[in-house]
């Protein structure tokens, strides 16, 4: 019973995609060659669907503009700005109040300031005896000027040598000044500090009521609307990707999801000891599914 030229050549099957070896007309004989010409296309088409694709692994990391930090503007008494205060877990909207300074010294700095008066004024004094001075000489090579006794040029530079002495005593004349307001107190005042961004408070190191110093950390907010998924990527495999490239990533702790990542920064430093490179995606995260630390299969689309 003759065998069609189907049931010799079946149809062969890759990604997908159906590869079908017909033959019409007369018959062919050559079956082996026919096989062998079947067997490099697949391959072909094999390695041109894994050159389409570069996988990596990657982390889930913050992106710059998506924390924000809150810290103290002065010394002073914290209060809550509103009659629940923030603590972690709240959600807050950019401009929300978060806290009031109420700036006060505590017993140390108000002694520091007072004690540190009589240096400013020493100061001050020295600089107002200088400046006195050099009136009285400019007005002594003025009388000697009429007298015949003085140069014109001697004048001018003693009227310079005044101007600077002038200048140098009411410079120090206004630090004590402030140094004094200080003192008293009448430069204190209230501040209220809001929330730079709209997210969630992960971090908040005081307690209402307490005094806190300059430069203290009180909030840490983090928005994970989107988030960053950095990838180390080997010398070997990496090509200048232009910023947007799209890239795939899955993670295993969320089977069936899928999300989208938009090439941000090709880092330019290379570890001279992995040889790696590392590329920063940021990732669409609108229901928060994906959170730092996280590790996921970073697959990017060749252009």
């Amino acid at each position: 019973m003759q065998r069609s030229s189907r049931d010799r050549f079946p149809a062969a099957r890759f990604r997908g995609k159906r590869l079908c070896v017909r033959l019409t007309g007369r018959r062919f004989s050559a079956g082996r060659s026919c096989g062998w010409m079947a067997m490099a296309c697949l391959l072909l088409a094999g390695l041109e669907g894994r050159a389409q694709t570069s996988s990596f692994l990657g982390k889930v990391v913050a992106l710059p503009d998506m924390v924000a930090d809150v810290t103290s503007p002065a010394t002073g008494q914290i209060l809550s700005a509103r009659e629940k205060p923030y603590t972690v877990g709240d959600r807050v909207h950019k401009g929300d109040a978060l806290v009031v300074i109420a700036n006060r010294y505590d017993l140390h700095d108000a002694s520091h300031i007072s004690n540190i008066r009589w240096d400013f004024l020493q100061v001050m004094m020295e600089a107002r005896y200088g400046a006195l001075e050099a009136r009285i000489a400019r007005e002594k090579a003025e009388r000697l000027k009429a007298a015949g006794s003085a140069t014109g040029k001697q004048v001018a530079e003693l009227k310079a040598a005044e101007q600077v002495a002038q200048a140098e005593y009411l410079k120090r004349k206004n630090l004590l000044g402030q140094q004094d307001e200080q003192i008293s107190g009448v430069t204190l005042e209230n501040r209220r500090l809001t929330a730079p961004i709209d997210g969630q408070i992960s971090l908040a190191s005081f307690t209402h009521g307490q005094t806190v110093f300059e430069g203290l950390l009180l909030y840490r907010i983090v928005n994970l609307k989107q988030v960053g998924v950095t990838a180390r990527v080997p010398e070997s495999a990496f090509q200048p990707w232009p910023v947007g490239t799209a890239a795939r990533i899955r993670f295993d702790d969320l089977p069936g999801k899928q999300f989208t990542g938009k090439l941000e920064q090709i880092l330019p430093v290379i570890d001279p000891l992995a040889r790696t490179r590392d590329i920063l995606f940021r990732v669409e995260n609108p229901d928060e599914f994906l959170r730092f630390g996280m590790i996921g299969h970073v697959e990017v689309k060749l252009p």
